[in-house]
Formats: C-alpha cells, sequence, structure tokens
C-alpha cells in the first residue's frame, strides 16, 4: 500500500512554477515532513541525460514529435521507478516538477499528437501512478514567453523556442486538463508581481488535502490493527 502523498505542479512555461515549488517544499520542510522534491525529465540519472538532448535547441530540427514524445515517456519510466515510487513507499510526500499532465499538454495538445495514444503511453510510463494532487499555474501564453529566463542552454530551449501559438495550444490543453479532472487539479491563477498570494493559496490548498489523508490513513490503521 501507497505511504506517501504524490503532489505535481504544472503549467505553461514561464509561469513562476519554480519558484512556488521551492518555496512549497521549504514550508513542508518546516512541517517536519519527509519531503522529496524531484522534476521530469531529470530527476534520475537517465531522465537528465534525456532531458540534454530533448530540450537542447542543438537539436532542433532533428528530433519530431513523435521522436520527442517517446523520449519524454522513457524519461518518465525510469522517473517513476527511481523518484517516485521508492519515496512513496517510505511515506514521503514527493513533490514533482511536471509530470503526466506535461506530456498531454505540450506533446498532445502542444504538438497535436493523437490524445488516444497519449493516455495509452502516459498510462504505461507511470505505471498507472496518478498524483494525488496537482497545482496548474494558469498564465496567459504571452505573458509566459516575455517572462522566460532561461539559463540552462543559455538561450530559449528546444520546447521553449516553439513560438506563441504552439504555447497558446500548450496552455489551453492544461485548462482543458483540468476541466476534465476538477477533483485532483487546483488551478492557480498567476498574479503578476505577487508570488505570495499564490503560495498561500497553494499551501492553504495543500494543508487540507494532506490533513485529510493523515486522518484517513489513522483510521485504516485502527482498522487493520
Amino acid at each position: 500500500m501507497k505511504k506517501g502523498i504524490f503532489i505535481t505542479f504544472e503549467g505553461g512555461d514561464g509561469c513562476g512554477k519554480s519558484t512556488q515549488i521551492k518555496l512549497f517544499a521549504e514550508y513542508l520542510n518546516q512541517k517536519d515532513y519527509k519531503v522529496h522534491f524531484t522534476k521530469e525529465p531529470g530527476g534520475d540519472v537517465i531522465g537528465n541525460k534525456l532531458r540534454e538532448i530533448v530540450k537542447n535547441p542543438e537539436y532542433e530540427g532533428e528530433i519530431s514529435n513523435r521522436t520527442e514524445l517517446l523520449i519524454f515517456l522513457t524519461a518518465r519510466s525510469s522517473f517513476v521507478e527511481k523518484e517516485v515510487i521508492p519515496y512513496l513507499e517510505k511515506g514521503f510526500i514527493v513533490i514533482s516538477d511536471r509530470y503526466i499532465d506535461s506530456t498531454t499538454a505540450y506533446q498532445g495538445y502542444g504538438n497535436k499528437n493523437d490524445p488516444r495514444v497519449i493516455e495509452l503511453f502516459n498510462r504505461e510510463a507511470s505505471q498507472g501512478i496518478i498524483p494525488d494532487m496537482t497545482f496548474l499555474i494558469d498564465i496567459d501564453a504571452k505573458k509566459g514567453l516575455m517572462r522566460l529566463n532561461t539559463k540552462e542552454f543559455g538561450k530559449k530551449d528546444r520546447i521553449e523556442a516553439k513560438g506563441l501559438e504552439y504555447h497558446i495550444r500548450v496552455n489551453e490543453g492544461y485548462r482543458k486538463i483540468a476541466k476534465e479532472n476538477p477533483e485532483r487539479i487546483r488551478i492557480i491563477k498567476y498574479i503578476d508581481g505577487d508570488i505570495k498570494v499564490m503560495q498561500e493559496e497553494i499551501r492553504s490548498y495543500a494543508d487540507k488535502f494532506i490533513n485529510y489523508n493523515k486522518f484517513k490513513l489513522s483510521w485504516i490503521k485502527i482498522i487493520y490493527f
């Protein structure tokens, strides 16, 4: 039985997701929770190597949409085995920067791949592991691209450089995914210049969810005892 809680953060490029994750992880650490922060792709050795390929602008024109999809899914398979399952089994709160919804939004809606194929491959690569809670930071695509401060390759990576129309499709895709999964996904509207308000909203939702799951787990223990 899974003992931990799996929380993911999603959103279009430039949404400030990394900042919110850092603040949230610090908050949970201060509350003495066992926290494992990771990112996808790149949380494990294999994923990091594949990330260097699939996001590197040097390979623009060399990677087709289908190849891009399969690289991300291969990275996810290793990621789940190394970064998700072991820590959930040990009772950690696992926080991941991106997961299955990124594939649906970017490689599905963005690249116009068959959504049925995306769903099938996502399920296989993730071993059916779905996040307990997902925070979607919703930002206007144009504003997000204007906020980009790329450091990884010294310029926009291969995904960031795909253009405004692509990123509009990605962000619209995210909103559709959230609408289809209202019990799991919480939309956090991006507020320009107000990181604190967004973080407070994230913490409020998370506290309620974590406390509820701790209460539910305590009753399971009583029943089995």
